[in-house]
């Protein structure tokens, strides 16, 4: 028994790494010609641990670094930045000392630390090596949790406890603005074939339903233990967890290979931070916690670039749960703003990216402040979707000599891509680039639901129908719970310069007169949108507009505007806003908002997300309603969908496409993509 508790306590802790961050220590390979540092390139290892140098002299060695970020260089200054000058670099960094909160920049030129500002609104997010595995591995050996366990005839081993994040609630059991709280729930993770020594490989296959650890990650503390099924009968956990990895299923015959090759190399050109791609130029940066960024990105024309935007990365992802059952209310996650979606990232392998693919490592931190790097943490590569960029056949000329009636142009995308496996969700973000001048945003879903232990084996069983109430049965003993997921996303456009106006185009009808030989048609009107607060989108299918961002003083050959349209699907809440939880995340009110740029605005729901007051980044951001006319602005679109488990959801998830697109409109006098090579 002692070493079986041994071995799964220390799978307990790679389980944890795995969970929160795999950092790993190799050396960086060198993947990209070298380039002078601009402005925004990720801040290096040597600047990362200058950094916390400077806050650890202030506040002492004892602190935890939560996000050491590259911060924002004032953005004047750094468009002036040409190849080969240096750069202003800075930090912005958020940690947690003498169990206070705080936030502060470093300037690199003045190795100068900025005042530290104590933040009381919420905390910074949540640290994989200095809290997260400590956690784990500090809560599945607490005899108190294992004695609740026990009482489950759980053994020692066999059972996993891992964290959620809770809000504001539980302010009756803790100083849920100040002290440092996780919520663990648990599992049944025995093995379930062999000598039964190894845990079973789908650790989220059998809940534990009912038991929940309320801890103190600071003070080390279990402040509370419950178990919700006390003295009575408890869902089964140990139940079949179907295993997927390598060997474990019967499988379909292999499919024979599909391969794209790239015989001649890349198309794409890297150099330092920056990337070069049919006409595409874009930096690439990686951050702890928005993960990808990208940063100038537009077209290089032989009369000199031409900017799209000055940068794009994800602002927020909200995940709220839908069950208001004493164990499942608080499981609204701020995955980005709790976690980070860059200390999330995961080795990218097997599948993940086509072999021919670049791959590239990154630094990040610990809480210590030490450098670390993680190998293949990005992937960029070229892909041919299967249709031609253009397609047109003129039957009127088949079979005429010298005509050719058929003409189309193959079709080849560069993506960009990260993986960030946050708990049982695995999230790509994808960057993808057309030669039609269009960028789509994507975020692809997959992993595993999280899911609750019932006593309902099928639908036909006595107790189906209550305990389906939040949800879908999607195996034997195992319910999926109905939940949303919200992915906002801050895009600083910068249309051919950084003054520009954002536009609805509204399609309506207009009516006809009588007589007239049609009944209806519809036409667009243009509105301009003057505030922040009249830039406030919500869109609805009865009342569609083009949502365009265009150049104050740009026009392209016919006169128009040079813009670029934001296309996105349609999602908003389903719940009153005045619900707690989602006073957190009002960013989700809308399907766009569109703010005046400001160098510190940068997350949906404000700087520091954990256990965060309510009102907070966007609705904040709007309140002085600045004129947004001619000026330069922020779009912040939010796309997801609600998410009702299905039986084919289980054991593990088929991949979900969201995305937004960033279509030119009259950006172009001509279709970009007309001279394309046949």
């Amino acid at each position: 028994m002692r070493i079986k508790l041994v071995l799964i306590m220390a799978l307990v802790g790679i389980a944890a790494v795995i969970w929160f961050i795999n950092q790993n220590d190799s050396s960086m390979s060198p993947q990209v010609s070298v380039a002078s540092v601009s402005p925004w390139d990720s801040l290096s290892g040597a600047e990362i641990e200058e950094a916390a140098a400077a806050v650890k002299a202030r506040h002492g060695d004892k602190i935890m670094l939560s996000q050491i970020s590259l911060r924002q260089p004032e953005k004047s200054i750094a468009l002036k930045w040409r190849d080969g000058e240096t750069a202003q670099r800075g930090a912005d960094i958020s940690f947690r000392a003498d169990y206070q909160s705080f936030h502060a920049s470093y300037d690199f030129a003045t190795q100068s630390l900025a005042k530290s500002q104590r933040l009381t609104q919420g905390q910074p997010m949540l640290s994989s090596s200095g809290e997260l595995t400590p956690a784990v591995e500090a809560v599945n050996a607490n005899e108190q949790v294992l004695a609740a366990l026990a009482k489950r005839d759980i053994e020692a081993g066999d059972g996993l406890c891992l964290p959620r994040t809770l809000g504001r609630f539980f302010a009756d059991k803790a100083d849920t603005t100040k002290d440092r709280l996780l919520r663990f729930d648990c599992f049944y993770i025995a093995g379930q074939s062999g000598l039964g020594i190894l845990p079973s490989n789908n650790a989220f296959g059998r809940p534990v339903e009912g038991i929940t650890v309320l801890y103190d990650i600071e003070r080390n503390k279990v402040i509370e233990i419950n178990d919700s099924f006390a003295g009575k009968p408890y869902p089964p956990h140990d139940i079949e967890a179907i295993e997927y990895y390598d060997g474990a299923l019967e499988t379909r015959p292999t499919v024979k290979p599909v391969k794209l090759s790239r015989p001649q190399g890349h198309n794409f050109v890297v150099r330092g931070s920056r990337v070069d791609w049919q006409g595409w130029q874009f930096r690439l940066r990686f951050d702890p916690r928005l993960g990808t960024v990208l940063n100038r990105v537009g077209h290089a024309t032989p009369e000199g670039f031409r900017s799209v935007a000055y940068e794009i990365a994800m602002a927020e992802m909200f995940v709220p749960y839908q069950d208001s059952d004493p164990n499942w209310f608080y499981r609204t996650y701020f995955d980005m703003g709790e976690f980070g979606l860059g200390n999330m990232s995961t080795a990218l392998q097997e599948n993940d990216c086509p072999s021919h693919a670049l791959f590239q490592d990154v630094t990040a931190h610990t809480a210590g402040g030490q450098a670390a790097k993680m190998e293949n943490r990005y992937c960029i590569f070229e892909h041919d979707p299967g249709y031609p960029i253009w397609r047109h056949h003129e039957s009127l000329y088949d079979g005429i000599p010298g005509m050719s009636p058929h003409q189309s142009r193959s079709n080849t995308e560069l993506i960009v891509r990260m993986v960030a496996t946050i708990g049982n969700y695995d999230y790509f973000q994808d960057y993808v680039f057309q030669q039609d001048g269009r960028l789509r945003i994507r975020l692809v879903a997959t992993g595993v639901d999280a899911v609750k232990g019932v006593f309902a084996r099928t639908m036909a069983d006595p107790t189906a129908a209550d305990e389906t109430a939040a949800g879908a049965l999607i195996a034997p003993h195992i319910l999926g719970v109905n939940h949303d997921h919200f992915f906002g996303y801050r895009i600083d456009m910068d249309i051919d310069g950084q003054a520009n106006n954002f536009t609805r185009h509204k399609l309506h009808p207009v009516a006809q007169e009588k007589g007239a030989p049609r009944k209806g048609i519809w036409a667009v009107t243009p509105e301009a949108v003057k505030t922040e607060k009249q830039a406030q989108t919500k869109m609805m299918v009865d009342k569609p507009a083009l949502l365009v961002f265009s150049s104050a003083d740009k026009k392209n050959a016919m006169g128009y505007p040079t813009g670029y349209q934001i296309m996105m699907p349609n999602v908003r809440p389903l719940v009153p806003l005045d619900d707690e939880t989602y006073q957190r995340a009002l960013f989700v009110a809308n399907n766009l908002w569109v703010t005046r740029f400001n160098r510190d605005e940068l997350y949906a729901s404000g700087l520091a997300v954990n256990q965060s007051g309510p009102g907070l980044g966007l609705p904040s951001y709007v309140q002085d309603d600045q004129n947004i006319e001619n000026n330069d602005i922020v779009a912040w679109p939010t796309i997801g969908f609600h998410h009702v488990p299905m039986a084919e959801d289980w054991p593990v998830m088929p991949a979900k496409v969201d995305e937004i697109i960033l279509k030119p409109r009259n950006y172009f006098d001509r279709n970009p993509a007309i001279d394309l090579a046949p």
